[in-house]
């Protein structure tokens, strides 16, 4: 994988941390950002698997920590078969985690139908619909 872009002096938030980190420009869908060794290493951290956390100790600020969350989904795959192949031409192996902790507001209002219709949909239900009788029938010839 090649990487015709680079952004630089780029800020990053981990753990209420920003850092700086010079980001290459990857054609990648399954992964926003990947943090390589050589800038964990630069940053100081310490990977504690069993615990899942990260502990960095950057030259310019203090050390903090940032503590996994445990896998909500399945996590993407390939197959070893592409990763072994991907892995002889050169490409760079990296195993990363990004989860988003924003909570999502769901409502109602959030529907489009609802949003264009609130004539129709009132914000309380007044109660189940009354009982009613229907006489059907299906005539045949």
């Amino acid at each position: 994988m090649l990487s015709k872009e680079k952004v630089k002096a780029c800020q990053i938030e981990i753990a209420g941390h920003v850092i700086e980190v010079t980001l290459l420009v990857l054609d990648m869908l399954d992964f926003d950002v990947i943090l390589g060794m050589d800038w964990l290493a630069a940053n100081h951290a310490s990977i504690d698997c069993s615990r899942k956390e990260v502990v960095f100790n950057p030259p310019s600020m203090a050390s903090f920590k940032f503590k996994g969350e445990g896998s909500r989904s399945l996590p993407q795959v390939i197959s070893a078969m592409r990763a072994n192949k991907l892995l002889s031409q050169g490409t760079w192996s990296i195993l990363a985690s990004v989860v988003d902790t924003r909570e999502v507001d769901v409502s109602l209002s959030s529907e489009p139908v609802v949003r264009d219709y609130p004539d129709v949909f009132p914000e309380e239900l007044p109660g189940l619909p009354p009982h009613k009788e229907i006489e059907f029938a299906i005539e045949l010839e």
